[in-house]
């Protein structure tokens, strides 16, 4: 499907019962609502019709672009440069970043959780002894209880 074909049926899809405007070409031949909405709708079709008329892009990220290896961080520089596609695949890079950590931090907690739940249960199950040599008293604990009782310790 040529450009001209993909602008004006995401053009008619947005925007209904309006008349679709020329072809732009460029981004400011269109209103700003309208260059949102086409961003947003078809970040493919934005990239192909204007893509490199935006802002250019550092070396860096020029580079990473070119051996296919689009970073998280590169989103916003893709973006000014009308590059909306791939700054959407480092959008969604960053995305499966953030759900794994959360996975990961998810399994830490829970197995945290689960070890001091099975402590606690140890400890209520346990006798009056057990309970006692599972918390011992602290030195000022002791050092009180020996002044109050009058204990030496000869």
């Amino acid at each position: 499907m040529s450009n001209i074909e993909a602008f004006v049926s995401t053009y008619q899809s947005l925007f209904p019962g309006t008349p679709t405007p020329p072809m732009p070409s460029k981004p400011e031949d269109l209103s700003m609502t309208v260059q949102l909405a086409i961003r947003d709708q078809n970040p493919g079709l934005w990239q192909s019709m204007f893509g490199g008329h935006g802002a250019p892009l550092p070396a860096d990220v020029a580079m990473r672009v070119a051996k296919g290896e689009i970073l998280p961080e590169d989103a916003s520089a893709l973006r000014a440069g009308n590059y909306d596609d791939w700054a959407t695949q480092a959008d969604l890079h960053r995305e499966t970043i953030i759900n794994r950590v959360r996975e990961a931090t998810r399994k830490r907690e829970k197995a945290q959780y689960e070890a001091e739940r099975a402590r606690c249960q140890q400890f209520n199950e346990g006798s009056l002894l057990e309970r006692l040599a599972a918390s011992p008293l602290s030195a000022e604990a002791i050092a009180q209880a020996r002044e109050q009782w009058g204990i030496t310790g000869r």
